[in-house]
């Protein structure tokens, strides 16, 4: 119930001029609570603004990515690593070990980028919203806009940004939260090798 309040909460404030992006904000709240219950993941609250702070600077932002070169490149590097912390909540309920839960959230984000990346390019075949590259407003009016990153390198360095920050997710995650969980086992193969 607190959801749909807010939901058309957002709607009032941001009504028709933007309706494409707060409906994109809309629909991808449900599909997390969606997701969250069909699977029985019982995300927390926290879970839930770190999944909206993507929506809203992956998409509501979007005119942003028309101002600054960067824009895109620094979602690219930032937003896998906070998917990575909601896939690793998803995947820790597993009953597998440490390492292999770093593996399929690693795998699992980097699949989720590059479906991402497809999805840009359909709609950019389909619908010419021009996804793929980067285009800055020209200083001639605000609807036109000036190719400056073609599409393919675009492409190449948002999944190389994003193999970056879903990496430095897993390297944080191992030396950080997780190091007093493996470090101990560590150790003790170390003395089994050394006995040897």
């Amino acid at each position: 119930m607190g959801i749909s309040v807010f939901l058309f909460i957002l709607l009032y404030l941001f009504q028709v001029s933007n309706f494409a992006r707060v409906f994109t904000v809309v629909f991808g709240l449900y599909f997390f609570y969606f997701f969250d219950h069909l699977f029985n993941v019982k995300f927390k609250v926290h879970h839930y603004a770190i999944w909206f702070a993507i929506l809203i600077f992956g998409s509501f932002l979007a005119n942003l990515y028309y101002t600054s070169e960067i824009y895109d490149k620094v979602l690219h590097l930032i937003m896998p690593f906070l998917f990575s912390m909601l896939v690793y909540y998803a995947v820790d309920r597993l009953n597998i070990e440490f390492r292999w839960k770093l593996l399929l959230t690693f795998t699992s984000v980097l699949a989720a980028l590059g479906i991402f990346e497809i999805g840009e390019f359909l709609i950019d075949q389909l619908a010419s919203f021009q996804l793929q590259g980067v285009y800055l407003r020209d200083v001639s009016g605000l609807e036109k806009l000036t190719l400056v990153m073609d599409k393919n390198t675009d492409t190449m360095i948002d999944m190389s940004f994003g193999l970056i920050g879903s990496l430095a997710f897993v390297v944080f995650r191992w030396f950080g939260w997780g190091y007093k969980k493996v470090e101990p086992r560590v150790r003790n193969r170390l003395r089994k090798m050394q006995r040897r």
